[in-house]
């Protein structure tokens, strides 16, 4: 850091008579833990540090996992009236257990039952700003991806993966319904699926 030129008659030591420099104090590093959703939408945060200094960060829309802030003449103070450093915050950003990022745009995988995949449906689906209802498509499978338009980090889109969920424990009679339909219209997921024999 440069140092910044005292005014002059000022003597070696600072005082009047000399020439003395004012340099600027020593930056200072945090490390800072955060949400998913904290990091996708914006917050404030108040931290406290060690030498018991509040530092309150602004947390921008869409910040990245290892990004580093410039909090301006947030460090440490200047000797002799010296301009005080930098402080430097580098954010880590904590995993969301349903949505992952690829840039702006969020993915996110959403269960569904068979009826809802065979007949269709309207379910409620999460977003970084709030849950919305989604259209099921008749004639849904496992895979099926769907884009809910500007549900991402700055007005991407958010994309929803199906995944048809059988009941924990299906009963005898869901059993034999499949079973019989099964031998009246047989088919061959795998078939044509490259590295099947």
């Amino acid at each position: 850091r440069r140092a910044r030129r005292a005014r002059p008659g000022g003597g070696p030591g600072g005082g009047r008579g000399g020439g003395g420099f004012r340099s600027a104090g020593e930056d200072v590093r945090y490390q800072l833990s955060v949400d998913f959703l904290e990091a996708a939408t914006g917050t404030r945060k108040r931290v406290t540090t060690a030498d018991g200094k509040n530092l309150d960060i602004a947390i921008p829309e869409g910040l990245h996992d290892g990004q580093t802030l410039r909090l301006k003449g947030q460090g440490r103070p200047g000797p002799r009236g010296g301009q005080p450093g930098d402080a430097y915050v580098e954010i880590s950003v904590r995993e969301h257990p349903l949505f992952k990022r690829d840039g702006n745009v969020i993915h996110a995988e959403v269960p569904i039952t068979l009826k809802e995949a065979l007949a269709g449906a309207k379910v409620p689906v999460p977003t970084i700003h709030g849950s919305v209802s989604l259209n099921v498509p008749k004639h849904s499978n496992s895979g099926t991806r769907l884009r809910l338009k500007g549900k991402g980090i700055k007005g991407a889109d958010q994309y929803v993966t199906l995944t048809v969920k059988l009941p924990d424990k299906p009963d005898q009679e869901l059993v034999d319904a499949v079973t019989e339909w099964e031998d009246k219209h047989p088919y061959d997921p795998r078939q044509g699926k490259e590295g099947w024999r």
